[in-house]
């Protein structure tokens, strides 16, 4: 290997932490003033040795977030962009993890998580319009949390 062993080191340093995506290492490595040419190299190591796996990051990630009601649908998506995994492989994790698990339990898992102690059958509009915007920014779909919010109504 004819990389900076100081790139190296601290690619494995990074990946000691934490799992990381190709993408957020390469981000990391360049913050740290490393060269390009040293850090493809380092990248390429790690590949080759299985440190790094884009495929399996993105799926305990994105199971990780839709077990505990953090992310699902749209929201899941913008986390595994942001985190540097590729559309394509985001849809098919998206697509695996959607099998896995349900999003119906988990947004009832939320609800009783967080609005515990709140009559949920005696809302106002304003209460109803925070719970309703606090769900749909972690990805929830309108018509699925309406569709609760009635049955529990009822």
């Amino acid at each position: 290997m004819t990389e900076s062993p100081n790139t190296y080191a601290l690619a494995l340093r990074l990946l000691t932490g934490r799992a990381r995506s190709v993408a957020d290492l390469r981000r990391r490595l360049q913050r740290k003033g490393c060269e390009t040419a040293d850090i493809e190299q380092a990248l390429s190591r790690c590949l080759e040795l299985g440190y790094l796996n884009d495929e399996q990051y993105a799926t305990d990630l994105a199971s990780g977030l839709m077990r505990r009601g953090t992310a699902v649908g749209y929201r899941l998506r913008q986390e595994l962009k942001k985190q540097g995994i590729d559309a394509s492989l985001a849809a098919k994790v998206i697509e695996h993890c959607s099998r896995e698990f349900d999003e119906n339990e988990i947004l009832a898992a939320v609800m009783q998580r967080r609005y515990a102690d709140i009559d949920l059958t005696n809302l106002d509009k304003k209460q109803k319009q925070r719970i309703i915007n606090y769900l749909q920014r972690h990805g929830f779909d309108l018509a699925m949390i309406l569709q609760y919010l009635h049955r529990i109504k009822d």
